[in-house]
């Protein structure tokens, strides 16, 4: 079962009504909701007072205060034991399912030259899918270990190889960069290539797309708590709940510096940008 916290602060009148105001005891308001096979437990605490005891939730929460679903905008104290789930597993699926979109329809897939940057080496099977879009392909990883396999399965299988370094520098050569993880080091890639990552880290692009909007399964959205976004509780159904058909979501919109695109605007930029190299 999964549970969210919602905190709604109600309007504080002022003078003597607003005293009498925030000595009415809080409410804690509690609803179980299920769709496909998920039950959600939906915690609103309604705070006259202007604060949130989380000494009043804790018996109704649990062991679920430490992955609970819940707005970024809530902060809990350091040593409460509550955190907000956070996962990138889900968003790294939609980085590459998006990625591999752009390419499935793309006419010159094999002229572009595509980086991956995956310091972990934690998505290594997405080599193999690459390639079979594209021939010239360098990843960036600190786990070789991890491509050997891949790289023996992609000779064998697809007659082709691609470039294992740990050298970041090689992106500034690429034209499609894809970063399926969180990374802790400034990248620089050519200004006119295209990246898509999951996060707002230290990317030197102008062209960096990092935020995946997506179209909330029937059933799902009637269970979301409103204030949460799509993506965002979709990472919670596909690490908390097992739904792992969520994994073959594509993304409808991808966003980042204030730009917004598709998956058909990305290539029709990426076609452009090819035209250009001719």
């Amino acid at each position: 079962m999964l549970t969210a916290l919602s905190v709604k602060l109600t309007e504080q009148p002022s003078g003597i009504r607003g005293i009498a105001h925030r000595l009415k005891r809080d409410k804690i308001q509690i609803e179980v909701l299920r769709s496909r096979g998920v039950t959600l437990k939906h915690v609103t605490y309604i705070s006259f007072s202007g604060q949130v005891r989380l000494d009043k939730t804790d018996k109704i929460i649990g062991s679920q205060r430490s992955r609970l679903l819940c707005s970024d905008k809530l902060i809990f104290p350091h040593h409460s034991g509550y955190k907000r789930f956070l996962s990138q597993s889900f968003a790294s699926r939609l980085c590459t399912n998006a990625a591999l979109a752009v390419l499935q329809g793309m006419e010159n897939s094999d002229r572009l030259r595509v980086g991956i940057m995956d310091r972990h080496g934690t998505n290594a099977e997405f080599l193999m899918c690459v390639l079979k879009y594209c021939g010239d392909v360098t990843v960036i990883t600190n786990n070789s270990a991890a491509y050997r396999r891949v790289l023996d399965a992609a000779l064998n299988d697809l007659g082709a190889t691609a470039v294992v370094t740990q050298n970041a520098a090689e992106l500034l050569t690429r034209d499609f960069v894809i970063i399926p993880e969180k990374i802790y080091e400034p990248v620089s890639i050519n200004s006119t290539a295209l990246v898509l990552g999951i996060g707002r880290e230290d990317v030197n692009s102008p062209n960096y797309f990092y935020s995946y909007k997506i179209k909330m399964p029937n059933g799902f959205n009637e269970i979301k708590p409103p204030e949460l976004d799509g993506e965002y509780f979709c990472s919670a159904l596909y690490t908390l709940a097992s739904q792992y058909e969520l994994g073959s979501m594509v993304p409808v919109r991808i966003e980042g510096n204030g730009k917004t695109r598709t998956v058909e605007t990305l290539r029709a930029y990426l076609a452009k940008l090819l035209d250009n190299h001719s």
